[in-house]
């Protein structure tokens, strides 16, 4: 199959009007009764071919283009473009591609996809050629019929300014977008591509949705230079494939002269970046919970203390994992998912009894319905790396707020976790979002790599909550994510299904998460005289409800329940 170029321009159309002489007003008649007759001619054959090319498209499935402008380009996308066709014959997503012809031509292309198994996609081929005087104009010409025609909701292609044709590609999506055309932009780095498998694992309604999440990444510091420079160096060293992440470094009032000369002078490609410092000295609660507070529900944090160091891939796991379930199929599904840990944690610090100890998901998972390696759900919130989601974040603040007011003055409201250490965590941020979070039942996804492979490890260096011996440093230190395992290491190569994810309380047990949310709603009604909303309605993330104390009967009464685990053995 060829794509014919529409209104390309022909030598040959001056001849005529050159021979024809004398009768001025005659010769200009028959030129353009001749120029007129022959684009008429060129556009019809032109849109019959085109027509013949795309009968097969179903106008009511979703539709994707990739643009390719070279061989360099179609082995970049290959992988991309052929798994997502092979998808979307069960997704009724139609997957073409569309070469300039200038570096391969539409033919060569087919050939190389017919060596693979179920590579079948449409190819199409705009012809233009190397000499072409203005290959710009041209991509603009032809790619936009080939948009009006195809009605992609997607275009992915090579990211590459320095490419008279990839910048002919961004023009034409600007004269689309104009055009009342919505057409999500995908422009990866070349470099980047062979770590994008993972996107090949998304509906279409999350790559509709690729540009609109904010990943902020908010870094917590105050006087260790040399960590923080560690974790700055790996922030620097990972992949954004194009993205424009923005970048603030929070820095406390005691900071030292060595870590604010390091912050000022820090160089930061990939977006915006901004210097917090602060006046008065905040401490721990007040620069993290301070350091976000989102303006939109599209805006996310990642928020690191100075002595975390990420993987290389610690983005596309936080951008993979937002795609998938807050934009995908299962939006509708995760309001109680307040965020995604980096940190493939084997610690759990909850239980009273036993105190700190060490825990495996995969002896959890053990002979269970979910298989040893799946993601897992847990109401463990994670301080060595983590994204929070905007929704619950604001609620924390809220309710941080009140708590905090309450807790140093008339303390009406005691409310105590059953079972948990975290009542002890009297200088946490955490204690008081782990109190939220049993209320409401929230929960936070995390990685589940073999042998604890993780996006972010903890150098557990002392600070306000470390002070630990060298020897017992090696429990909280995990081993990065060096080499892209992101999909390999997943059940059947990609993420679950929300509803197939394993969830967990805070202790690591497996239960339902009913169950999660009706210990909360019990301990709310023992501790509030507001009742708990009713089971069907919508989360509103307004705290209010946990929040109202009547001080004859609250003041001095603490309460535990009954904690119950799910029968998931087989």
């Amino acid at each position: 199959m060829t794509y014919t170029v529409q209104y390309r321009k022909r030598d040959y159309l001056i001849w005529s009007y050159q021979r024809i002489v004398r009768n001025k007003f005659i010769a200009e008649c028959v030129f353009i009764f001749f120029l007129i007759s022959l684009i008429f001619l060129h556009l019809n054959n032109t849109f019959t071919k085109s027509n013949s090319q795309l009968q097969e498209i179903n106008v009511n499935n979703e539709n994707i283009i990739f643009v390719i402008d070279s061989d360099k380009h179609a082995n970049s996308l290959q992988h991309l473009y052929c798994n997502l066709h092979k998808k979307g014959n069960v997704e009724n997503v139609n997957t073409h591609v569309i070469v300039t012809g200038r570096g391969i031509s539409g033919k060569e292309l087919r050939e190389s996809n017919s060596l693979l198994s179920n590579c079948d996609v449409p190819v199409y081929d705009l012809e233009l050629q190397k000499s072409n005087e203005n290959i710009f104009i041209s991509v603009i010409k032809d790619l936009s019929s080939a948009i009006d025609q195809i009605q992609p909701a997607v275009l992915i292609y090579i990211n590459d300014p320095k490419n008279e044709a990839m910048r002919g590609v961004d023009a034409t999506l600007i004269d689309a977008s104009q055009r009342n055309h919505t057409i999500t932009k995908i422009a990866l780095p070349i470099e980047d591509t062979k770590y994008m498998l993972w996107l090949t694992d998304l509906p279409i309604e999350a790559l509709k949705n690729w540009n609109t999440p904010n990943i902020l990444i908010q870094v917590i510091t105050q006087d260790r230079p040399q960590s923080l420079a560690r974790l700055m160096q790996s922030l620097n060293s990972s992949i954004y494939f194009g993205d424009k992440v923005h970048l603030t470094m929070n820095i406390d009032r005691s900071a030292d002269p060595v870590t604010v000369k390091y912050c000022k002078t820090f160089e930061w490609p990939y977006g915006q970046i901004n210097n917090k410092y602060r006046i008065k000295q905040g401490g721990l609660v007040t620069s993290i919970v301070e350091s976000y507070y989102p303006i939109t529900n599209d805006d996310y944090a990642i928020i690191l203390e100075d002595d975390i160091e990420v993987s290389p891939f610690y983005y596309i796991w936080a951008k993979y994992t937002i795609l998938k379930y807050r934009y995908g199929t299962d939006r509708n599904l995760v309001n109680r998912l307040y965020g995604v840990s980096l940190y493939n944690t084997r610690l759990n610090e909850f239980n009273i009894t036993t105190g700190r100890r060490r825990f495996n998901p995969v002896d959890v998972l053990e002979n269970t319905k979910y298989p040893n390696n799946s993601p897992y759900l847990i109401q463990v919130p994670c301080s060595w790396g983590a994204l929070f989601f905007p929704e619950v974040w604001r609620e924390f603040h809220d309710y941080l707020r009140a708590r905090l007011d309450d807790t140093t003055g008339p303390n009406l409201q005691q409310i105590e976790i059953p079972e948990s250490r975290s009542n002890m965590w009297t200088s946490s941020w955490k204690r008081f979002f782990i109190e939220l979070i049993y209320l409401r039942g929230y929960m936070m996804l995390y990685p589940n790599y073999e042998d604890f492979t993780s996006f972010s490890t903890n150098h557990a260096e002392t600070g306000v909550h470390f002070g630990f011996k060298k020897k017992e440093k090696g429990l909280w230190l995990l081993p990065l994510m060096e080499e892209d395992i992101i999909s390999e290491g997943l059940p059947d190569g990609h993420l679950p299904d929300y509803d197939d994810l394993p969830t967990m309380d805070f202790w690591g047990n497996l239960v339902p998460q009913e169950e999660l949310i009706r210990r909360g709603r019990s301990l709310h009604s023992k501790i509030s005289i507001c009742p708990p909303p009713n089971e069907l309605d919508e989360l509103t993330y307004d705290p209010q409800d946990l929040l109202c104390v009547d001080n004859s009967t609250l003041s001095n009464d603490v309460y535990t329940i009954e904690i119950t685990t799910e029968e998931t053995k087989s």
